[in-house]
């Protein structure tokens, strides 16, 4: 297996990550990590892992099939729904963070129904549970990104120089899953800036950064509509 190519995933990676990254998808992981009281990076490191996830399975399947468009074809149905579904998700996290939501209130009523949904919206206020940034790492991974897409382009190019299926997937994989980890130090250090802020400055950035969240949100939901 070359090892170069996998050097350049990686080093196009890092220099996409504190470039291209911080510019799109800094404003969202800042505001998802908005509140997050959890000291260290665990939670962040978590998140990434879970975009890492996607993009190697990603690229193993352009490396086995040596198509990006194939794989462009088949995911876009996907895509629209994840977009909708996270825009969703995301507008309600920014409901919440600003404690725009009344439902929250209903927490202090007696009844089974108000405690239930006030554990599910509590899904979505900071801090977050951390079994959640696994996940919302993996889902969020599917999202358009064109420099994504051109990862996947190299990765497929690469399966089908392979000497056989099974090498080519392997080689599509290891490239995204090295380009997902050279983005993933900006993000984290967004996140992480985000929450040393003073608490003043914080409890602005609340309001602006609940708005970001909705309307990074609803452009999900016309975006995949």
């Amino acid at each position: 297996m070359k090892s170069a190519p996998l050097l350049a995933m990686l080093l196009s990676g890092l220099a996409g990550g504190f470039g291209h990254c911080i510019s799109m998808c800094g404003p969202l992981v800042g505001s998802l990590s908005v509140g997050e009281t959890r000291k260290g990076i665990l939670h962040l490191l978590l998140y990434n892992l879970g975009r890492v996830t996607t993009y190697t399975i990603l690229g193993g399947v352009v490396g086995l099939s040596g198509s990006f468009l194939l794989l462009a074809a088949s995911i876009e149905p996907l895509q629209r729904v994840i977009m909708i579904l996270a825009g969703l998700s995301v507008i309600i996290m920014g409901l919440a963070t600003a404690e725009w939501l009344p439902i929250l209130q209903w927490g202090n009523r007696c009844t089974p129904g108000a405690s239930a949904m006030q554990k599910v919206m509590d899904l979505f206020k900071a801090p977050r549970s951390i079994g959640t940034w696994y996940p919302m790492g993996i889902v969020l991974g599917f999202l358009p990104c064109g420099l994504t897409y051109t990862a996947l382009l190299a990765a497929a190019r690469a399966g089908m120089e392979a000497t056989n299926p099974f090498a080519g997937m392997m080689q599509g994989a290891l490239m995204m899953m090295l380009f997902g980890i050279g983005t993933a130090p900006a993000l984290i250090l967004v996140g992480k800036m985000v929450n040393t802020i003073s608490s003043i400055t914080r409890k602005r950035f609340y309001r602006v950064a609940s708005i970001i969240m909705i309307a990074t949100g609803v452009w999900f939901v016309v975006k995949g509509w």
